[in-house]
């Protein structure tokens, strides 16, 4: 058994040069040195793989077959482990570089070319069988990022960004306590860069709050790649220009996969406020930093030109401070409460991605005459609303609708 396995990963903007290269190899010299197991995964060098699309498209107008085309962007990565591994052997270790064409590959997939899923259990076995053997020889395996083979053999992409999957997928299957993507930033950011000022470091992030900024955009860490994170392991984001592979932005739990359909436990309330022409948003704004009592909980907010929809908890001192800002500083037109408001979260990853899911989850609802108070999606979350007393029958007729729905996705 190999203890202390760590998997670092660098992206192709931090090997750009002769130097940076050298420097990579150094921290993994570093790291080796210290009694870990290093497994290294590599991307292509900055703009190397557009560069590669770019001519195979131009040259063939655009002609060119998915199969063909991964052949041709996988001699990105596969350039950069041999000069990853001969830099490492300069600082006296014992590197091997692997691509899909070596004896030790173990990145296996399906045969969608362009954006292939990994085969996690032929990975698994494949990964068990020939890294582990090279780490327990205290060898480090310089991995190409980005490529799998298909069940027939033929080179693979994973998507943009692939790299990333690539590393917390031999994370995964060599039970790793760490993995490591080093970048050209210090670590996750507060904000991005390039649209705030001196946004600040953030040390600590749960794999769902982590999910939620990439997916947002976040040029962190491909989305899918935390879909594959497990609890036992950790992934770290650091600075190429950090003094070593530590400090950074850790990332810990896992990310919530599978359909998930919950109730909350407690009735709502649903607030209807007309406000003055189209100020709903300063209404809103009021309302957060002025109005809303400590023991109350908004569980959802929907905002138009004209009104905003609050979804509460403990709302009735909330109702009666609004009033009174209503008569006495106009804060708004009117104001409404339903009470007994059911709130049903559809939880899963992608979920927003999936075409026609939210028709899926209204639509026996709406043959069954159920009222819907409102339904709001958010990231992975959709959050219906109904009469509480109807709540069961509505949970009920959603487990089965999604059932179906997922049964005939499998098929």
């Amino acid at each position: 058994m190999v203890d202390n396995i760590v998997v670092v990963k660098f992206g192709g903007s931090c090997l750009s040069t002769p130097d940076n290269i050298l420097t990579a190899a150094k921290k993994i010299a570093v790291e080796a040195s210290s009694g870990k197991s290093v497994v290294v995964v590599v991307s292509a060098l900055r703009g190397d793989t557009d560069k590669l699309l770019s001519l195979a498209q131009e040259s063939t107008l655009n002609n060119v077959s998915k199969e063909d085309l991964d052949e041709i962007l996988s001699m990105g990565e596969r350039t950069v482990v041999r000069l990853i591994a001969t830099a490492l052997k300069s600082q006296g270790l014992n590197a091997v570089a692997i691509e899909p064409s070596s004896s030790l590959w173990p990145v296996y997939t399906d045969s969608a070319f362009g954006s292939a899923n990994v085969d996690l259990e032929s990975t698994e076995k494949a990964t068990t069988e020939k890294l582990l053997p090279l780490l327990t020889e205290k060898c480090v395996p310089v991995v190409a990022g980005f490529l799998g083979l298909s069940p027939d053999g033929k080179i693979t992409t994973l998507g943009r960004g692939g790299s990333d999957v690539s590393a917390v997928i031999l994370g995964r299957c060599l039970d790793a306590g760490e993995v490591v993507f080093v970048k050209d930033v210090e670590g996750v950011l507060s904000a991005d860069p390039k649209k705030v000022i001196d946004p600040k470091k953030i040390d600590f992030l749960e794999a769902e709050e982590a999910y939620s900024l990439v997916s947002a955009g976040a040029r962190v860490i491909h989305p899918k790649a935390l879909t594959y994170k497990q609890n036992s392991m950790n992934l770290r984001v650091v600075g190429f220009n950090a003094n070593d592979l530590r400090g950074g932005t850790l990332i810990t739990g896992e990310v919530q996969a599978d359909l998930e359909i919950r109730t909350r436990p407690i009735p709502l309330s649903m607030i209807t406020l007309v406000a003055l022409r189209e100020d709903s948003l300063n209404v809103l704004l009021s309302l957060l930093t002025d109005v809303l009592p400590s023991n109350t909980k908004i569980m959802g907010i929907a905002l138009t030109s004209g009104s905003i929809l609050l979804y509460v908890e403990n709302a009735s001192r909330l109702v009666l401070r609004l009033h009174e800002m209503i008569k006495n500083e106009g804060l708004a037109k009117a104001i409404h409460c339903i009470d007994s408001v059911a709130m049903i979260e559809v939880l899963g990853l992608n979920l927003e991605q999936i075409p026609g899911v939210v028709d899926v989850v209204v639509s026996p609802l709406a043959r069954e005459e159920i009222n819907l108070y409102g339904v709001l999606t958010i990231s992975s979350t959709i959050k219906i609303y109904v009469p509480w007393n109807e709540r069961e029958t509505a949970l009920s007729l959603i487990n089965e609708q999604l059932s179906k729905f997922k049964n005939q996705e499998e098929k």
